[in-house]
Order: C-alpha cells, then sequence, then structure tokens
C-alpha cells in the first residue's frame, strides 16, 4: 500500500486557494457536453474495439458519460493566458490545468464551467512525449535464488493447478496502477514481457509522460506477483497476459491530484480495452489537512478515486484494490479506493492464514464487507530488478489476486466481471460466514472454477429473463419456450454457492406472454434460477444490480 493514505473529497466543496501569483494544479469541472463532435451511435471514434468488445460481451450500453470532454470548451480555456491544458476526464465531464491563481475568475466566469478546484500546489506537467529506455537484462549470476521461490505463494490460492490447466492470463490485458516500475525494463524476470511485445501501454500521469520506469520500485515488486517469470525459479500469478503500465501515485508529496490521476488511468485503461486493474495505491490523509477524509466519507460515495473505481466496474472492468496497511495505526480502517462498491477490495494474511498484523479492517462506513477476499502478504516473495526478496502488505497480495481473477476470466470469457468477483468470493474459505477481518476469506482457483462449471453447465440459458441485469423496480420478465413448458410451477433462486434462497410461483395464463416476476428480495450479485419444464429441469442466469 503506496504511503497507506485515503482521498476524501466531494466536488461540492471548493478549498481555499494558495497564495497569490502562484501556478498550481485545478479540477475545471464543466456543465455539459452541448455541441461534441463524438456521437454515442459511433463508438469505434473515441473506444479501441476491444473496449467495445468487453461491454459487448456483458451488455453493457455507451452513454454520454462514455463520450469525450467536448473539444470547443477545452480550445477556449487553452485560450486563455497562463492556463496549460493537460489531462481530461469524461466520467466527470473535467479538465486538469495548471494555472496562475489571477486566472482563476477568468475561468470561473466562462459559461460552460461549473466548478474550479484546487488539488494540488505547483506544477509538475511537462507534456514530456519521449519514450522510456527499454534495457536489455542484465547477466546477473542467479544461483544463489531459491528454486521455485513463488511456488508456496502461489499454490495458497490455487494458482498453480490453474497454472496446470494452461491458465495463465494469455489472452487478458492488465492495468497496473502504482508509483514507478524501476529496473522492469531492465530486469531479466520481465523480459518475456518484451521480448512479446506484453507491455501494450505506459503512462506517467504524475508528469504526463511515458517513461515509466522510474521514481520507484513499489510498483516493479507489485507487478513481479502478477506478471514475472524466469523458468524454474518464479513465476507471477499471470505471466502471460499483457500490461498495462501507469504511474499515478506521486511519491514526493501527497495530494488530491493523485486521485484524478487514478480516473485518468480508469479511463484510459476503459477505451483501450483492459480486463483487469490492479491498484496498489489508497488513500485518507494528505500534506494538506484540508483535504483529509474521515471514516465516515468511505461509503463508497464521496472520494473521487472510489467514485472512479465504481465507475470502471460499470464499463465491465473489474478492479482489485488492496484494502490498507492501517491496521496497526489508529485509523485501523480501510483506504479509498477500497471502499469503492462492485469491486475486489484484497486484504493480508499470513501463512497461518490469519490477518496479517498491518492489514486494515473493514467495513466501509456504510456496512458493507471489507475486504472481500484476503491473500498472501506477510512474507510475500517479489522481484525487485534481479533480487527475489520478502516483502509485507496488502499490496503483495492484491495482484496475486489480481492475476487470479485473470486466469479464472480467462477460462470462462463468457462471465461478466461482476459474475468473477461474485465466484471467486462465493467460493472463498470462510464464504458461509465473512467477516471485517479477512472478508469471504481466501480464494482457490479450484473452489472457484469447479462452481462455476456446475453453475454454468450446457444447461444454462436454456430459459429467458428480461431485463439482465435487473435494475430499479427489480422486475424480470420469464418467457417459457413452448406452449406445453409449464403451467402451473415454480421459479426457483439459488446463489452461486448453489444455497437455495426461495422459490416463487409461477401461473401462465398465455405462454406468449412473458410472465411478471418481482426479485426485489434480492441483493446485488449474480443468481442462478432454475425451474422444471416438460423437458425436465432448465436454468438461467441473472445478475442484480
Amino acid at each position: 500500500m503506496v504511503k497507506n493514505r485515503i482521498l476524501t473529497l466531494t466536488l461540492l466543496i471548493v478549498l481555499a486557494f494558495p497564495a497569490f501569483g502562484k501556478v498550481n494544479r485545478y479540477m475545471v469541472f464543466l456543465k455539459d457536453k452541448e455541441g461534441n463532435s463524438y456521437s454515442i451511435n459511433n463508438p469505434d471514434a473515441f473506444l479501441s474495439q476491444r473496449s467495445l468488445n468487453r461491454r459487448n460481451n456483458q451488455n453493457i450500453r455507451i452513454t454520454t458519460e462514455d463520450l469525450p470532454v467536448t473539444e470547443m470548451y477545452i480550445d477556449e480555456l487553452s485560450g486563455l493566458v497562463d492556463v496549460r491544458v493537460h489531462f481530461t476526464t469524461k466520467w466527470m465531464n473535467g479538465v486538469l490545468v495548471e494555472m496562475d491563481e489571477t486566472s482563476i475568475e477568468s475561468v470561473q466566469n466562462l459559461s460552460f464551467v461549473k466548478e474550479v478546484l484546487y488539488i494540488a500546489p505547483g506544477t509538475k506537467l511537462i507534456n514530456d512525449q519521449s519514450g522510456g529506455r527499454v534495457a536489455q537484462p542484465d547477466k546477473t549470476d542467479q544461483s544463489e535464488i531459491e528454486f521455485s521461490e513463488s511456488g508456496p505463494q502461489n499454490e495458497f490460492i490455487g494458482v498453480d493447478a490453474m497454472h496446470e490447466k494452461g491458465f495463465k492470463g494469455e489472452g487478458m490485458l492488465i492495468a497496473v496502477f502504482d508509483s514507478g516500475f524501476k529496473y522492469v525494463n531492465q530486469s531479466s524476470y520481465f523480459s518475456h514481457l518484451f521480448n512479446e511485445d506484453r507491455v501494450v501501454g505506459t503512462r506517467d500521469f504524475i508528469r504526463n509522460s511515458p517513461d515509466v520506469y522510474q521514481y520507484d520500485t513499489h510498483g516493479s515488486k507489485v507487478i513481479s506477483c502478477i506478471g514475472a517469470f524466469k523458468e524454474g525459479e518464479y513465476s507471477g500469478t499471470a505471466p502471460e497476459a499483457d500490461y498495462l503500465l501507469c504511474v499515478t501515485e506521486d511519491i514526493d508529496n501527497e495530494y488530491r491530484i493523485e486521485e484524478f490521476n487514478w480516473l485518468f488511468a480508469a479511463e484510459y485503461s476503459d477505451s483501450i480495452g483492459v480486463d483487469v486493474i490492479n491498484s496498489s495505491v489508497g488513500y485518507s490523509y494528505f500534506d494538506d489537512e484540508r483535504m483529509d477524509y474521515t471514516y465516515e466519507d468511505l461509503n463508497g460515495k464521496t472520494a473521487i478515486i472510489s467514485i472512479a473505481a465504481t465507475t470502471a466496474a460499470s464499463k465491465g472492468l473489474l478492479v482489485v484494490s488492496s484494502n490498507g496497511n492501517e491496521g496497526n495505526s489508529s485509523w485501523l480502517y480501510l483506504n479509498a479506493p477500497a471502499d469503492a462498491d462492485s469491486i475486489l477490495s484484497v486484504g493480508a494474511v499470513n501463512y497461518d492464514r490469519e490477518r496479517s498484523s498491518f492489514s486494515s479492517f473493514g467495513p466501509s462506513s456504510d456496512g458493507r464487507i471489507k475486504p472481500d477476499i484476503s491473500a498472501l502478504g506477510t512474507l510475500a516473495k517479489v522481484v525487485s530488478n534481479e533480487e527475489v526478496t520478502f516483502a509485507n502488505g496488502t499490496s503483495f497480495s492484491t495482484p496475486m489476486v489480481a492475476g487470479l481473477a485473470a486466469g479464472l476470466w480467462q477460462a470462462f470469457p463468457e462471465l461478466t466481471n461482476m459474475e468473477i468477483m461474485q465466484y471467486l468470493k462465493m467460493t472463498a474459505s470462510q464464504s458461509d460466514a465473512p467477516d471485517t477481518i479477512i472478508g469471504y476469506g481466501i480464494p482457490n482457483f479450484i473452489n472457484a472454477y469447479n462452481r462455476i462449471k456446475i453453475n454454468e453447465g450446457d444447461v444454462v440459458n436454456k430459459f429467458v429473463v428480461f431485463p439482465n441485469p435487473v435494475t430499479n423496480k427489480r422486475i424480470i420478465y420469464f418467457y417459457v419456450e413452448e406452449a406445453g413448458d409449464t403451467e402451473d410451477s415454480n421459479l426457483r433462486f439459488y446463489d452461486l454457492k448453489g444455497s437455495f434462497i426461495r422459490s416463487e410461483e409461477l401461473i401462465v395464463e398465455n405462454p406468449l406472454n412473458p410472465v411478471e416476476v418481482d426479485v426485489s428480495f434480492l441483493t446485488p450479485g449474480s443468481y442462478i434460477l432454475t425451474y422444471m419444464s416438460m423437458d425436465g429441469l432448465k436454468k438461467s442466469k441473472l445478475i442484480v444490480l
């Protein structure tokens, strides 16, 4: 967990601006997207085909939220003296600028501007477009490295079995958000990623540069848990996946701009078609105490980074976030974005399968179970340059789970991000009695794989429910396939573990018309529905948002 901090903010609060005449960083939020040159009817103009495929596979619609910021608004901002425009956010309809304090009033007076928010002092963004150097691996003596260093931590969550079945992340795209990836482009443990062109993109959002191979080795150790590989010595959980590397965490200081860096990285990930985001950063307090969050703010709806994580999940990405390392501190609780809904927040345990002393406690402030699951975070084996060493933190349990999720999704590409998340939780070690210490427990590939095989077998989708996913009033329509299918029968509801929830009586007066069923008793998640027809037992899936 980088610096063990959270971000807590609402867009309704505008902090006092710093000293007169100083150039600082601000978010400028806009009122609308009027005059936009893009259209939701032509999404391939602003989203990659891979991104569109991910959404299509999960029945996710393109909305105006996906449209880029209106260009003429950006042009007008750029035309102001002492205002430099850098990144934009389409999800929150805003622009990151560096500007002198004296320009604030001019910006606020623009007709399309909703709000100006101070987020960090000074300037760092340099618009450097030079690429980071990819060096040849060092030829370092490896004779003292213990054979299969990563074996025990992979076995801990069933990744050894996952690899034996041939699921090593191939075809999956994983984004890693962190503080820097120093030596990754030089280490022999990562040479396969470059030799096979598996690093599909890099972006440093601190300085607006493609060079991510600097600053810090924290991200290097994190990605090693997923992507590093050396035959007979070390393997991450998804060494054959493709990777997007993003620097979002500033190791020099801590301000709210890092929340927005995460947001920009998430939108970048969405647009190029990322499947899984690994985030081993988190925030609660800042160098400017006016930006600090309280525990009450950790409801998944307050911190910008948490809102961004939830939005990313709504676009079909599986977000895996470290829960935090505050278990030994006076804070105790999780960090944002771990409080976000619809994401996997990961705690840490030791080899005795007990909570690591540093691992942050849940729940979220609105009472949801957090962490969701936990993996090995005490004495984890990580790679830094040519050295395999020990490290402690939820920063390292998290990428192990991200790779596990990628491999499971590779095995069942027809599933949604929410279904993958639910299967990992519902088949974890204490799914029958989750707590706020290690959540639903320790996940295991074989447990999840076998449960999916049972639930998603050849009898799935033999009848139709609509809409699916279901939202709002939570009414579904059940369609029988033939006139003689059923007249009086029961529609039975099960969770993903196969536990019975309840049954609803079906009365079909006319087989040509759908039967309305109230499912408001279901909480958000994935479910299996069954009914007995003339042809025998039939099943279908239902997702509740």
